[in-house]
Formats: C-alpha cells, sequence, structure tokens
C-alpha cells in the first residue's frame, strides 16, 4: 500500500510538471491589432493630407533563435484615393512614408536611438538591394529593433503595391525583418508620414448641405510571413471636411475716378512703395478667411509655432501677439520633429535631419507628447533612398486671393492706379488675435521659399477700426499670398485681408480705366486648378510642393472704379423754326459739407453733349472740343461753376460752337463730376422770356448712371457655403 502511495505522488508531480511546460507549438499566436488613434480631420481642397498613423499593436509568437537572421516580409497599406506622399529619389521609387517599430525615441523607449535602414555604418542596405536591411537575432527580441549596429528600426516605403509599382493609391515596405515579440507585452509597427489626395473625396459631399461624411481608408497586408495574423485590417485614418471659407463684400466698393484715392502713395507725397493707413471702406474693400474647423491652418514647422508662441509653467499656451518670426537660425529654420506618436500640429510630419533640423530645447516641445527623451540619435540618413528629407513640408498653410484682371500695373505717371496689400494680417478668434500670417512672395500657383516683405510691423489689433498696418503694393500678377507662422489648433479662426485701392485721377488720360469690376478668389495655395497641372498634383511628387491644394471656391466681386458722371436729358430742345433754347448746368459738388449732412466732394470737369432729334446730325461736343465720347476736360467746370451756352450761338467761355444751330430733338449731356443741376429755355428765336411766343422752362431730367445701384448677389457670387 505504501508503494502504492509512492507512486501516486510520483505520478503527480509528473503531470504538475507536463502542465508547466508547454510546447512552442501551443504558445500564443502572433498576431496584430490595427488601430489608428483619433483619425484627423483632413481638408478636402488638399492634395497631400497628413492622414492618421497606421498602428500595429502586436503580441505573441516565437522570437527568433539567437544568430539566426529576422525573417522578411513585406507590409502594404492600400488607401481608398492616391497616395501623395513626396517621392525622395528621381527614379520615383521611395517616399517619405516610414515604418517605425518599438517606438524609439518617444517616451515608450526614451533612450532608444532611432537608427533607419541605410544607416552608413550601423545598418548599411544589403548590396542588392537598397532600402532592405537584414537583422540576426540575438535570441532577446527586446533587443532586434534597439537601434544598435545592425539593428534598425526604421523602414521606408516604395510607392506601389508589391503587384504594381504604378498603383498609386499603395505604399509598400520590402524585405522588413520582423520578429515576434514572444514573451515581451507587445510589438509595435507605426507607419507614419502617409499623404493623401483628399480632393478625390471631398466632391461627394460638395455642395450637399446634408450632415455627409467622408473618409480616407487603410487597409494594411503583410506577405511572406504565414504566421502573422492581423485583426481589423481596415481603417479610418482621417475624416475629410471643407478646410476654408470666404466671405467678401456684400456689394463691391465702388470708387470715383475722378477723386484721388490714398493719394499719399505716390509721390511726391509718398514713397510709392508702400503705405501705412487705417483701414476704412472708403478706401478698400474686406475680404474674410475662415478655417473649416479647428486644425485647418498650420505652420510649416514646430520651430515655427514654438518662436511666435508663450508659453506658462512650460506649456504653449497661445500666440504672443508680437512675433511674425518663422523660426530658428536664419533662412526659417527647422526643428526636429522626431518624437513618433507626438503631435506637432504642423504640415511638416515625422521629420529628422532634413536640411539641417536640430532638436528643439526640450525635445519633445511642451504640449505635443510626454518626455523628455533622453537617447543619443542619429538623424535619418541613406545615400540611395533620399530618406533625409522624409517629413519635410515647404511652407506653413497658405491662404491666397487671386485678383483679376491678372494684372494690375504699378502707379506710375502714365497709369496712376495700384492695390494695396497689407504685410501681416492677425488670426482671431473670439474678438482676439490668436495667431499671425505673413504675406510672401511666390511663384504663379503660390508657391515657393517663404519671403516675406523687408520689413514687417508689428501685429495689427484685432478690430479693423483701430488697427492700422503697412500696406505694399500687389505683385503684377495680382495673387495675394500669405503664409501661417502661428494658428491655435484648438480655436477656428479667421483672417480679414483690407484690400486697398490708390490712384491719382488723370482725367486727360482717362484713368483708372472705369467701367471694370475686379473680381478675386479666395483658395489655399500653392494651387493647382487647371487639369494640367492637378493630374501630377494628385499623385506622388519628387518636384511638387507640401502642401499643396485645388480652389473649390468661385469668384466675387471685390471693387470697381466707376466714372465721375452726372448724366441729363433734355427732353426737348430746339434752335430751328424761329426758335432757340439756352441751357445752364451747374457743378453743385460744392455744398455745405458733411457736417451740415452733405456728403459731395468737390470735383471739377468737363461736360460732354450728345444730340438726338428730328434726323438732323450733330455730332457731340465737349466744353474742350475734345474727341467724340472721350472728353478730357482741358475745359472744366469748377464746383459751383454754372455752364451757360445757347444752342444757336455756342459759347466761346466754354469752347462749344453752334453746330446745334438748326437742331431740334433732345440732348444728353454727361458731365465729369458727380453731382449736378441743370435748366432750359426754349423761346422764340432771339427773344426773352418777356416777348410775345410760346416760351418755356424746365429742369433737366437727373438719369442714373448705374454707379448708385443696390443689386442682390447672385446664387453664383454667394459663395460662403
Amino acid at each position: 500500500m505504501a508503494d502504492f502511495r509512492k507512486l501516486f505522488y510520483a505520478l503527480a508531480i509528473v503531470a504538475l510538471l507536463a502542465g508547466l511546460t508547454i510546447p512552442a507549438s501551443a504558445q500564443a499566436p502572433f498576431q496584430c491589432q490595427t488601430n489608428t488613434g483619433a483619425p484627423p480631420l483632413l481638408r478636402g481642397e488638399g492634395y497631400t493630407e497628413l492622414v492618421g498613423d497606421v498602428i500595429l499593436s502586436c503580441t505573441g509568437g516565437v522570437s527568433t533563435v539567437a544568430g539566426q537572421v529576422v525573417p522578411q516580409a513585406n507590409f502594404t497599406i492600400f488607401l481608398n484615393t492616391n497616395v501623395t506622399s513626396r517621392l525622395l529619389t528621381t527614379n520615383g521609387v521611395w517616399t517619405e512614408a516610414l515604418l517605425i517599430v518599438d517606438e524609439p525615441h518617444s517616451p515608450t523607449n526614451p533612450a532608444r536611438p532611432i537608427t533607419n535602414c541605410g544607416l552608413p555604418v550601423l545598418a548599411p542596405d544589403t548590396p542588392a538591394a537598397p532600402g532592405i536591411c537584414s537583422i540576426t537575432s540575438t535570441g532577446a527580441s527586446g533587443d532586434t529593433y534597439n537601434g544598435s549596429a545592425g539593428h534598425p528600426n526604421v523602414f521606408q516605403a516604395r510607392v506601389g503595391s508589391f503587384i504594381s509599382a504604378t498603383q498609386l493609391n499603395a505604399l509598400t515596405w520590402a524585405g522588413v525583418p520582423i520578429d515576434p515579440p514572444g514573451t515581451l507585452p507587445n510589438r509595435t509597427f507605426r507607419f507614419t508620414n502617409i499623404r493623401a489626395n483628399a480632393t478625390s473625396l471631398i466632391g461627394s459631399i460638395l455642395p450637399s448641405s446634408t450632415f455627409t461624411t467622408t473618409y480616407v481608408q487603410a487597409q494594411i497586408s503583410v506577405s511572406g510571413n504565414t504566421t502573422m495574423s492581423i485583426n481589423n485590417p481596415q481603417q479610418i485614418v482621417g475624416y475629410v471636411l471643407r478646410g476654408l471659407t470666404a466671405t467678401g463684400p456684400f456689394l463691391p466698393s465702388t470708387f470715383l475716378q475722378c477723386t484721388g484715392v490714398n493719394t499719399g502713395f505716390f509721390p511726391p507725397g509718398g514713397t510709392g512703395t508702400s503705405i501705412t493707413t487705417t483701414y476704412s471702406s472708403s478706401i478698400g474693400s474686406l475680404v474674410t478667411l475662415t478655417e473649416g474647423f479647428q486644425t485647418a491652418w498650420k505652420a510649416r514647422n514646430i520651430s515655427e509655432v514654438l518662436a511666435n508662441s508663450v508659453t506658462n509653467g512650460g506649456v504653449t499656451t497661445g500666440y504672443n501677439g508680437t512675433t511674425t518670426s518663422c523660426g530658428t537660425g536664419t533662412g526659417c529654420g527647422d526643428f526636429n520633429q522626431n518624437v513618433p506618436g507626438a503631435i506637432y500640429y504642423t504640415e511638416s510630419g515625422f521629420e529628422y535631419g532634413a536640411n539641417g533640423a536640430i532638436d528643439p530645447t526640450p525635445n519633445p516641445p511642451p504640449g505635443t507628447s510626454s518626455g523628455p527623451i533622453t537617447a543619443t540619435t542619429n538623424t535619418l540618413n541613406d545615400p540611395n533612398t533620399g530618406i533625409t528629407q522624409a517629413g519635410y513640408a515647404d511652407s506653413g498653410t497658405r491662404l491666397a486671393l487671386q485678383i483679376a484682371p491678372a494684372t494690375i500695373p504699378a502707379g506710375t505717371t502714365a497709369n496712376p492706379f495700384v492695390v494695396l496689400v497689407p504685410a501681416v494680417i492677425p488670426l482671431i478668434s473670439g474678438g482676439t488675435v490668436t495667431g499671425v500670417a505673413v504675406l510672401t512672395s511666390t511663384d504663379p500657383n503660390g508657391a515657393g521659399k517663404y519671403t516675406p516683405p523687408g520689413t514687417l510691423p508689428s501685429v495689427p489689433t484685432a478690430s479693423l477700426a483701430t488697427q492700422a498696418t503697412l500696406y505694399v503694393p500687389l505683385q503684377s500678377s495680382g495673387l495675394v499670398v500669405y503664409e501661417v507662422l502661428y494658428a491655435d489648433p484648438f480655436l477656428v479662426e479667421s483672417a480679414t485681408i483690407p484690400v486697398l485701392v490708390a490712384y491719382n485721377p488723370s482725367l486727360a488720360s482717362n484713368t483708372p480705366t472705369p467701367g471694370l469690376t475686379t473680381t478675386a478668389v479666395a483658395s489655399y495655395a500653392p494651387f493647382y486648378s487647371t487639369a494640367a497641372a492637378a493630374l501630377p498634383s494628385q499623385a506622388p511628387s519628387s518636384g511638387l510642393p507640401i502642401p499643396r491644394f485645388t480652389s473649390l471656391l468661385p469668384s466675387f466681386n471685390l471693387f470697381s472704379i466707376v466714372k465721375c458722371a452726372c448724366d441729363v436729358l433734355f427732353p426737348y430742345v430746339s434752335a430751328g423754326g424761329g426758335y432757340d433754347t439756352g441751357i445752364a448746368l451747374a457743378n453743385t459738388s460744392l455744398d455745405p459739407g458733411a457736417a451740415f449732412g452733405f456728403f459731395g466732394v468737390p470735383q471739377s470737369g468737363s461736360v460732354e453733349f450728345w444730340y438726338y432729334g428730328n434726323g438732323t446730325t450733330v455730332p457731340p461736343q465737349c466744353t474742350n472740343t475734345g474727341s467724340p465720347g472721350t472728353c478730357p476736360g482741358t475745359t472744366v467746370v469748377n464746383p459751383g461753376q454754372v455752364l451757360t451756352y445757347v444752342l444757336s450761338t455756342g459759347s466761346a467761355q466754354w469752347g462749344l460752337d453752334n453746330r446745334a444751330a438748326a437742331f431740334t430733338g433732345y440732348i444728353i449731356a454727361q458731365a465729369q463730376f458727380q453731382y449736378c443741376h441743370a435748366f432750359a429755355f426754349l423761346g422764340a428765336l432771339g427773344a426773352g422770356p418777356t416777348s410775345p411766343g410760346i416760351s418755356e422752362g424746365y429742369l433737366g431730367l437727373i438719369m442714373s448712371n448705374g454707379s448708385g445701384i443696390t443689386r442682390v448677389l447672385s446664387p453664383a457670387e454667394s459663395f460662403d457655403n
């Protein structure tokens, strides 16, 4: 019996040991869960919108045995629109999209350096395939991607899929060593710097006013590793919304040809290069641009955010209200945005070493991620793939107005007319200045290096009624572009652009040219809207800028120049059959003034008469005998003067001859001043009002010239929708 009990205990111990010893084949499977955190909002006008990172969080599997090469596999991400991540090589293969493994140089692994596949010496490319590296396992899964020599943790994507290199909605990371985490809690694969063409999706919700939601969707697949399974491989990585609305003047501003506006701009009263003034509706027109959502407007790089922000206890709390700096050093130098998972709210993505960028202090900057990072790191580099430029954006968000006529001449003696725009505009939310944008020179599409005016004024106040700012002449293309240097990512902001008109009248040369209405189109920039430019903008590119956009807004009327004119109808006159007619036309632009409720501006100008009647052909005549229809006006009626003449004899004083001596009919007179009053007296030839016979006097009828007509915007002009 005792022997049986000993055998029983022995069998129990064997069973216990058997239960604690699980063969490798029975370990947890190698599986990954896909997520994107909170998908960002994307601008529907954007060709290169930075979507949310795709993250695989993996557990289980059997780690590679020490001394063995880690098995390789291919990851491919497909979007429901074209991928537009920048191409970094001229052969059109390598892109800025990156795969980062196990969150190096982040709060998760703050001491782990970043080492990209292809980094010379530490992780060189395999001789047969640039951008592909092999990793030999140390036997400890936690060391596989630790950033030491031979253990890279950043891999670069090619454009296209493993099936077709021209499949423009796909990115492929080929030959990536994939080591299951084994006994580690998890392994993270982060796919970042993925840009998408959102313009192909915005059409489904414009101009609809329904609550339709459209989105960018990503689907991830893996090939070459049969042990790895991916749960929920399809994820939303961004929601597409309208990113910009614009509100122009309800009615275009109207300026009189004969009344100078902002004449201080011209010599000798001004410099001819700029003007400092306070805006009023009498000298310009307003256009207000508004964000479609809080994060639609972004600086180019975190260096600009830090340079223009104010901090409280080490945390960025908003715009400092005075600075218009573009960043560190000269030429708008960048700070690295090299902490995986950090939220920078900029146009740049994950960026490390592009154009000599350096780390901010502290890194990561306050408000972007937890930290700090302590790793001694290596900048991205691979002489074969151009990875150094990954994540770099060419500009911050740019706000544009295209003003037409496209060519607006500079103010000169021959053509004394120019449009002025402010050098700096505040971004405003709730009546407070919360950001800033600065005028920059660009190419015809709104692209190019940030090049502000030489001298920048202080940031204007939120109130147009009190702000005074520096205005500079519009470039000849009619394009106005402002680059955002700071915008609050938690507020919807607006930017109001006062567009000023400046000219010295020259009636002798009929300038500025009357009768034309200047229009404007608001958009983001750089913009590529023509068919020839839009198609390449929707695909990966090595030459086109990031960001880039299309325009969704129609044009609107901005301002117009109208002729200073007072049109008068004399319904019946006669200088034949024994009758004659006397005409009196007064220049009533001289009045008691605004203190008494009158708002006329004293104006001088000539008067032209057109004759219509009983088949008699009488050419028009002007007070200076100018050519018909032009009436340059060397003989003018001054404010308060009254022009008088008799049809049968004319008037030597006013330069009018007797061409209407035998005329009977009606007269239309046009005076080159805004306010006039007229009287006609018809009577017997050579007789006065007391002579026997028929005589009649009457007031001339003031005709509308259309400049004062109030009109309602047509549906095509109602663009804030």
